[in-house]
């Protein structure tokens, strides 16, 4: 084999390395609705985090925005979520509204699975604006009470699997 030939055969198998590989992204927006806090409560990162992480070890590129948590703001959050996810040019967005009940809760201001009532979440087609799917989780209906930080994020890792279960579904 000649030098030629060996360079050429290098430049081609550069080539093929180097084409550009197509990986499908997700935007996370995590909406807070819990009557008792006016800030983003840990428990609301632990679910965007624990999302995010699963997701990203899915092979996804995932981005998120702010965790809404002001009710005014959660008017439009659908809106203002999609927009952002369009300019950052994600193929879907995840749509997760968490809705806390401290009322009965023995620790309210700590991080307690039991503290959060359910998860609603919308999957949606950015391109076209499209729901594909949705649904209400409860922590008891994915999870085993466990009453703790641990809880939340296995809880928020199960949230997730159905969220990709319906994209691989949509695909």
């Amino acid at each position: 084999m000649t030098k030629k030939h060996f360079a050429l055969g290098l430049s081609l198998l550069l080539f093929f390395f180097a084409l550009p590989v197509e990986a499908t992204t997700i935007s996370i927006q995590v909406v807070q609705m819990d009557d008792a806090n006016v800030d983003v409560t840990n428990s609301s990162l632990l679910i965007e985090e624990g999302i995010m992480d699963f997701m990203f070890s899915q092979g996804y590129i995932v981005s998120n925005s702010p965790i809404i948590y002001n009710k005014d703001k959660a008017k439009n959050g659908m809106k203002v979520s999609l927009e952002e996810a369009q300019n950052g040019s994600a193929d879907y967005l995840a749509y997760i509204t968490v809705y806390f009940d401290r009322g009965k809760s023995v620790a309210p201001e700590s991080n307690l699975l039991s503290n959060i009532e359910l998860a609603q979440w919308k999957l949606v087609r950015v391109r076209g604006n499209q729901q594909l799917d949705g649904g209400t989780e409860k922590p008891g209906q994915l999870v085993n009470i466990d009453d703790s930080e641990r809880g939340i994020s296995t809880f928020s890792q199960q949230l997730a699997e159905v969220i990709n279960s319906a994209i691989k579904k949509k695909r």
